[in-house]
């Protein structure tokens, strides 16, 4: 297995009681902290399918869980210390799960919580105990026909090889993987290519009407996707609202609204962690080719709160015959 990500995390403790041998390819170690994954006892269970809305306490608990293990260590992580509190449960974890004091080095991140992606899991890490498995941290030369060349030239054989090596996020040609051409043909690639990523809200880009995104630049801030949907969709929702009332047909956004939100999460870099000298040796994929790292610097509730009450002045509302 190549990688030692979120679908490292998920895969190498299921394969590795089942193969005669497992070695596994670490460039960057991950921040691998405790999952809450008891199970619900029978009573509140009952509780929970039968009082309406009882399942909102578990969601509201999970969130928490998640905020302050990624988005507050992430976007404040240089002014608070919530990182630092993460890494303490990370590296009590690893101490916990890992037998052997040299693999335990290696498996321990040289950058704070926040840098990049961390991962929840109760049984990755006690996965490197086995005899079965190898972790092997020397950069990789070649692959072989039989195996991986590490360049101290060391060859491990291999008869079938995983690449858990990441995905591309905010790449040209990757978000949205087709093309969109804006008013007077404008390419959105091109566009986001001269003017930087960006968005409004996340939601919407200036010379791009009647097109909304979900995951958009400066849309996501490291929470549940699901929350990402909602909240996006809450925005679009209330343009489309206006729409209707107006019997407009064209929706744009305008570009002096754009340009002030972009200020806006570029001004709050300060508070960053990924901006810090922590996090030199993370080799973290937020950072795009801009040398930006277009996640919002929110916590959820505020997004959830922009989304239900940002100025739809913000948006240009046109009829057809106006459009035209």
């Amino acid at each position: 297995v190549i990688g030692t990500g979120a679908s490292a995390v998920q895969l190498i403790p299921e394969i590795a009681p089942v193969v005669e041998h497992l070695t596994v390819f670490q460039r960057t170690p991950i921040w691998c902290l405790p999952k809450p994954d008891a199970a619900i006892p029978g009573a509140l269970r009952q509780i929970m399918e039968r009082l309406p809305f009882a399942d909102r306490g578990a969601r509201i608990a999970s969130q928490a869980f998640v905020e302050a293990t990624f988005p507050l260590p992430l976007h404040f992580g240089a002014v608070l210390p919530v990182s630092e509190l993460a890494a303490r449960i990370g590296r009590s974890h690893l101490r916990r799960q890992v037998a052997d004091p040299v693999v335990r080095r290696k498996l321990t991140p040289r950058y704070a919580v926040g840098c990049k992606r961390p991962s929840f899991h109760n049984t990755y890490l006690k996965t490197f105990n086995r005899e079965n498995v190898l972790l092997e941290t020397d950069p990789i030369r070649r692959i072989t026909p039989t195996g991986i060349r590490t360049e101290p030239g060391v060859l491990r054989d291999a008869d079938l090889l995983v690449l858990a090596t990441g995905f591309k996020v905010m790449e040209t040609g990757s978000m949205p993987p087709f093309p969109v051409r804006g008013a007077a043909a404008l390419d959105l690639e091109t566009w986001w290519d001269e003017n930087r990523l960006q968005a409004y809200e996340g939601v919407s880009i200036p010379g791009f009407p009647n097109f909304f995104t979900i995951m958009g630049p400066y849309g996501y801030n490291g929470s549940s996707y699901f929350n990402l949907i909602e909240t996006q969709m809450r925005h679009i929702l209330r343009c489309l609202g206006r729409a209707r009332e107006q019997g407009a047909t064209r929706v744009e956004v305008r570009a002096e609204a754009n340009e002030r939100f972009f200020r806006s999460v570029l001004a709050r870099r300060r508070t960053q962690i990924v901006w810090q000298d922590s996090c030199s040796l993370a080799n973290s994929y937020y950072f795009d080719k801009h040398g930006d790292v277009p996640f919002r610097a929110s916590p959820t509730l505020e997004t959830m709160w922009r989304s239900a009450r940002f100025d739809l002045d913000d948006y240009r509302f046109e009829a057809a015959e106006a459009a035209a």
